[in-house]
């Protein structure tokens, strides 16, 4: 109720004039109320960001699109509305071990890179992104760039960075995103919180990565296009 209340005083505040709003409050005293009011609902924001990852790259962040010209697209634009992606983001939550298998078109890699980014910003989770060479890694932690540095100010505010390279993303509290080239050996060193295999079907040694992640990880995402081998084969279990 206290909620509803705050949101439609925004609501009414938002829908007055600034002639009427100086005439009520004045300016000083209007300017202290703007702060607060934006305080609120950027608080009530960002609490919804943390808990739906999905209506935050809907609504408060974008993607860039490099061949926009192309394909006619904005270069830059909010993460599309699709109905499968609802079914995938419930199975971010829900499973500790999930494999996808995609195709190009359906943007899985993009999802997993939202997941990732807003499981290391609102949530300090370590998420490390394995991929066949670490120009592909490098591609997918650029991922993560984006939507970090396409919210609005006042969401970087809130959740700064520590350090952004071509292979991550630190966040000062504590959550970071990193991307390692194949390689159980790499794998090793880490005990991360969510642990993401991109095109696994074509990951050298793929199976050995993996258990040794197993053990360790406490989730692991699996995304690939089809091919044969262990991949495919846990797919059909």
């Amino acid at each position: 109720m206290k909620s509803l209340a705050i949101t439609e005083l925004i609501e009414q505040f938002n829908s007055c004039s600034a002639e009427e709003l100086v005439k009520q409050f004045g300016a000083e005293e209007l300017r202290e109320l703007q702060e607060q009011l934006a305080d609120i609902e950027h608080d009530q924001l960002d609490r919804r960001c943390a808990a739906d990852p999905l209506y935050w790259a809907h609504n408060h962040t974008a993607t860039e699109n490099p061949k926009w010209e192309e394909q006619g697209l904005p270069f830059r634009a909010p993460f599309p509305r699709k109905s499968y992606f609802e079914p995938v983001f419930a199975a971010f939550k829900n499973d500790r071990r999930l494999f996808i298998p995609k195709t190009r078109e359906m943007l899985t890699s993009w999802c997993t890179m939202i997941w990732a980014t807003s499981r290391a910003q609102w949530h300090k989770g370590e998420v490390i992104v394995q991929t066949a060479n670490e120009d592909k890694a490098k591609r997918l932690c650029e991922y993560a760039s984006i939507l970090y540095r396409n919210q609005p100010e006042w969401l970087r505010v809130r959740h700064p960075l520590k350090s952004d390279s071509a292979l991550g993303l630190e966040w000062e509290d504590g959550g970071k995103v990193f991307g390692i080239p194949s390689g159980d050996d790499k794998v090793r060193m880490y005990h991360p919180s969510v642990m993401i295999f991109d095109e696994a079907a074509f990951l050298p040694g793929a199976e050995a990565c993996y258990n040794a992640a197993n053990p360790v990880a406490g989730q692991i995402i699996a995304i690939s296009s089809a091919g044969p081998g262990w991949f495919a084969d846990e797919c059909s279990l």
